[in-house]
């Protein structure tokens, strides 16, 4: 009778184990998805912030204070978020390249 239930106790616990493990491949999965989300935002950011200072310098009155100020401030602003944005995927690279490990173990 104790056999049955210890046999019965482990089926419980492998089907637990495969749970947890499918989740926390999907867990791995959305996890990176997100950290390559941060540096693809901070490399369209930077690449948005070039465009706006390209255009504003060959189509925009440089003669004009405001407008200067305007060409510092608005393509200023996103190649600083975009920095900020590649600064962070690398820190998130380093802190979770261990889960890439695995993932790339997983497959």
């Amino acid at each position: 009778m104790a056999s049955n239930s210890i046999d019965e106790d482990l089926v419980t616990w492998n089907k637990i184990l495969d749970e947890i493990r499918g989740d926390s491949e999907l867990l791995i999965k959305d996890l990176l998805e997100g950290v390559r989300y941060v540096a693809a935002a901070g490399v369209l950011v930077i690449a948005l912030g070039l465009y706006v200072l390209f255009i504003g310098l060959r189509y925009g009155n440089v003669d004009d204070p405001v407008f200067i100020l305007g060409m510092i401030l608005a393509p200023g602003s996103n190649l600083v978020v975009g920095a900020y944005n590649i600064n962070k995927y690398m820190q998130l690279r380093g802190r979770y390249s261990r889960l890439y490990e695995l993932q790339k173990q997983l497959k």
